[in-house]
């Protein structure tokens, strides 16, 4: 770290806490480059937002942000590898070479008036810590730390919201929310955020109730990356709940209005993308193919989840027997890179029956001839002497799923168990994995 800097610490400090001090013990040496080569300069520096409020709770330390009263240009020829990720909201971007994910550096900021309910009309630096401290949405993100000074700003009482798990806004929770409407949706991630969970006081839940049309104006792409966030968390069916009752789902999933045992989907081990995705697709299942579809093209849903979504929506409650290891086989085959949401969206319907699927294919061992066809298409043309066609794929596909469920290990045991059960040239019965 630096020696002593030549500028004074912000007024309004207190010596950090225990968890604080530890925070700045692990911190790796990029930020602390950062931290030193900036505060060397004669600039201040803070670290601010969900890493302190993260480190009160001993979350690992992951993505860290820092504030400084130097302007981005000024950030930029400090450290020429800075990446100017967000210049005209005074943002660079430095990717960690370390484990500690990246670490974004803005200049402290007063924000204009909204016009809109998306972004500030103009955005302005300043250099008041206080006056940055302020603008932010709720007090548990309200939060700063001078590692330089060891000096720790709480001017909104985070730290009292953050043990008592409250969520409150900063200020008038009806200005916060109209000034920018995706507070809306961070304020419903931060109920069932793991550093939380949080309760709205009072008036935070009679401002979502009363801004709710302040989220129809902003963009489908950023409700989404909200929205997804919240479906990966551990327990969120409350909080979907509370969405409907306030009128905010409307703006999200239109139509929506019961949550399935949502929190049901998710299970130890499964991966956040996974299950946001068993989740979506659960959600979904109560709607028509057309409506999902509407829900999914209107917040702008990136291809590979949409694709899942769809898939996954319409197999829920069509499982293998856990008794068969041909049709355990087949549907693991099937699934894919989606199995885990897939059974996420079914434990969703039906735990137990779920997990017993679940318990069967984590025995299961893995295939002898591996997961690609052991029989191709110039092998199925010669060995038959037919042409090219649809009648070729249909062929493959059901070579390949009598592989499968045989579990065989060779070309030839799969031509010998094809003409046991009858091949003449046709796929005798369904040639398709699963369904």
């Amino acid at each position: 770290m630096a020696s002593a800097p030549a500028h004074s610490p912000e007024a309004g400090g207190t010596p950090l806490s225990s968890k604080h001090q530890e925070l700045l013990g692990v911190l790796n040496q990029d930020i602390n480059r950062v931290i030193s080569k900036i505060s060397e300069e004669g600039f201040s520096i803070w670290i601010v937002g969900g890493t302190v409020r993260d480190s009160v709770i001993g979350f690992p330390l992951n993505d860290i942000d820092l504030a400084t009263n130097a302007t981005p240009s000024e950030v930029l020829k400090l450290i020429p590898s800075a990446i100017p990720t967000g210049m005209e909201f005074g943002t660079v971007t430095l990717p960690s070479t370390l484990d500690s994910g990246k670490i974004e550096i803005t200049t402290l900021r007063t924000d204009g008036t909204y016009l809109d309910g998306r972004r500030p009309e103009s955005v302005r630096f300043g250099s008041s810590l206080m006056e940055d401290l302020q603008r932010r949405d709720f007090t548990v993100n309200s939060m700063a730390i001078d590692p330089i000074h060891r000096l720790f700003y709480d001017p909104h009482g985070g730290i009292d919201d953050l043990q008592k798990g409250v969520l409150s806004a900063v200020g008038n929770p009806i200005e916060r929310l109209e000034e920018d409407g995706l507070r809306i949706m961070r304020a419903y991630r931060f109920m069932c955020h793991p550093s939380g969970p949080f309760v709205p006081d009072l008036e935070l839940s009679e401002a979502l109730v009363e801004c709710a049309e302040s989220l129809a104006p902003v963009s489908r792409e950023r409700i989404w990356v909200e929205f997804r966030k919240l479906l990966s968390f551990p327990k969120v069916f409350e909080v979907l709940n509370m969405m409907v009752v306030h009128g905010n789902m409307e703006n999200v999933c239109p139509g929506l209005n019961e949550i399935d045992d949502i929190d049901s989907c998710y299970f130890d081990g499964i991966n956040e993308n996974s299950l946001m995705i068993g989740r979506f697709s659960l959600l979904l299942k109560q709607m028509n193919e057309e409506d999902a579809k509407t829900i999914l093209n209107g917040l702008r849903v990136p291809n590979k989840v949409r694709e899942s979504v769809l898939i996954i929506r319409g197999r829920i409650g069509i499982m293998p027997n856990p008794e068969s290891k041909g049709c355990l086989r087949r549907y693991r085959m099937a699934l894919g890179d989606d199995l885990d949401a897939q059974i996420s969206a079914d434990r969703g319907l039906n735990k137990e029956v779920a997990d017993n699927l679940r318990t069967a294919l984590n025995n299961l061992p893995q295939l002898r001839g591996g997961i690609e066809p052991l029989v191709g298409g110039d092998e199925i043309l010669t060995r038959l002497d037919i042409e090219p066609g649809p009648l070729l794929g249909e062929i493959k596909k059901w070579l390949f799923r009598i592989q499968v469920e045989n579990d065989l290990a060779d070309s030839s045991s799969v031509w010998n168990t094809a003409e046991s059960l009858g091949f003449k040239g046709e796929p005798i019965g369904e040639y398709r994995m699963w369904v």
